[in-house]
């Protein structure tokens, strides 16, 4: 089913950019053009890196998941657990994941519209894919609109491919411009997606929205609108009332 509905997303995508070379671009500015270009562009590169970039299990540079040992902050709160069906521990911000059948680390839910887990190296990408699409088709319906408010008459033919692009590119824009705005509040509220319909406490609650975004983002703001792996400087992972740090070395997140 997952790749069923990742195919039907890449058919949605391919509709919109053929329609934009048949009959879109003849009508719109060279700076629309360009800007639908680049916003199409970013949208087709951060959905390949969302697809395929594998979230990892365990979290970075902490070996104490797979040796058992207690990663509690002191107190009587037990941070590690037991996975039976990956036969490995894990600590309270692993999930396994049922469609994928393993851990994931940071996860945030398991996307059927790019076959994949979100979890903490691509979520970025996905964010990032959420943004672009909304920006991409925004720029389609507006440019569209024009054409079918004074040039309908010369495409005839082709009327009811505009209307029907149009109008499945004003939906999915509207959709995933909201569900963006969702985790973006999610961030600033320090959950995931799990966390907020489980009711858990989120792990990075208490934290500014800047300092969660840097933890999926990276810290060079400069880098976080491109769909590339983010370097990180050693940061908190885990909630100041835990007390637990990670260390995150720069590495590349696409292994």
């Amino acid at each position: 089913m997952s790749r069923c509905l990742a195919g039907l997303a890449v058919a949605l995508m391919v509709t919109k950019m053929v329609t934009w070379l048949a009959i879109v671009r003849f009508h719109s500015s060279a700076a629309l053009n360009v800007s639908y270009v680049a916003a199409t562009l970013l949208m087709l590169w951060s959905y390949f890196l969302a697809v395929m970039v594998q979230p990892r299990a365990c979290p970075p540079s902490d070996n104490r998941v797979r040796a058992g040992e207690d990663a509690s902050t002191g107190d009587d709160e037990q941070v590690m657990r037991y996975c039976e069906r990956c036969d490995m521990n894990k600590t309270a911000s692993m999930h396994h994941c049922s469609a994928c059948h393993r851990c994931i680390y940071r996860m945030d839910h398991h996307c059927p519209w790019t076959n994949n887990c979100v979890g903490w190296d691509n979520k970025k990408h996905f964010l990032l894919f959420l943004l672009y699409t909304s920006a991409s088709c925004l720029l389609f319906n507006g440019m569209a609109a024009e054409i079918m408010w004074h040039h309908m008459t010369r495409y005839e033919a082709d009327k009811s491919l505009l209307q029907l692009t149009w109008t499945l590119s004003l939906a999915i824009g509207g959709i995933l411009a909201g569900y963006f705005l969702f985790h973006i509040w999610l961030l600033y509220q320090g959950k995931t997606t799990l966390e907020l319909i489980t009711g858990k406490h989120g792990e990075l609650e208490g934290n500014s929205l800047c300092a969660n975004m840097k933890v999926y983002f990276g810290s060079n703001v400069a880098l976080w609108w491109l769909p590339v792996a983010p370097a990180f400087d050693t940061m908190t992972l885990h909630d100041q009332e835990r007390g637990i740090r990670y260390q995150r070395e720069s590495e590349q997140l696409m292994v």
